[in-house]
Order: C-alpha cells, then sequence, then structure tokens
C-alpha cells in the first residue's frame, strides 16, 4: 500500500487529476514517522491512517511540513533523505493550491 493525497470529491478537472504520491507504508514508518514524533508533530503522522485537511487546516499542515523538510535538509544526504524531500516540497506546492476553493478537502492517506 502506499500513501497518497487526493480530492476526495472533486468539483473540476483540475481536482480530478490532482494526486500526490506521498510514500509507500514501509518508507512512511521508516522515514516520515520517527522525525514527525521527534518533532512533536501532530498532523503528518496521521498521514500513515488518514487524514481530511481542509482550507483552514492549512497553515498548520504547511508549517509541519516546513519542520519536517528543514529536519530532512539536517541530515546526511543520500537517496532516501532526497526522496523524502522531493515528497514533502510536492505536497507544500501542492496543498494551497488545491486548497484555494471553499469547501475543499484533501484527502492524505
Amino acid at each position: 500500500m502506499s500513501i497518497s493525497a487526493f480530492i476526495p470529491e472533486p468539483a473540476n478537472d483540475a481536482e480530478r487529476q490532482f494526486h500526490v504520491p506521498v510514500a509507500a507504508e514501509a518508507f512512511f514508518a521508516e522515514c516520515w514517522e520517527p522525525p514527525a514524533e521527534a518533532l512533536g508533530l501532530k498532523w503528518v503522522p496521521l498521514f500513515s491512517t488518514g487524514i481530511e485537511i481542509e482550507k483552514q487546516d492549512l497553515p498548520e499542515v504547511l508549517d509541519e511540513l516546513n519542520r519536517l523538510k528543514e529536519w530532512a535538509l539536517e541530515q546526511a544526504g543520500g537517496e532516501r533523505m532526497e526522496k523524502l524531500l522531493s515528497r514533502i516540497q510536492m505536497l507544500l506546492t501542492a496543498l494551497p493550491q488545491m486548497l484555494q476553493r471553499d469547501g475543499a478537502v484533501v484527502y492524505i492517506g
């Protein structure tokens, strides 16, 4: 299984096509969850079980993703950190775009 972000009730073609891969479950458990726990994040750990994000949640979610990104940038390089950083950046870019419409919901899980 894998974790991804999508809009369960799209209102237009752009929303229907929105899909951001986050991580395979094993990669999430290994590379996302430990730093999220260490940083005291509350939203990011819920990606593995599934969570709906609305416009009003966006500032907190983006803050947590930025904190995780800063943590990853401080780690030794390597393919795993590059992959983690790539997926975080995809979410940081896509979430604000997809949550502009009032009532829009992005599901990550």
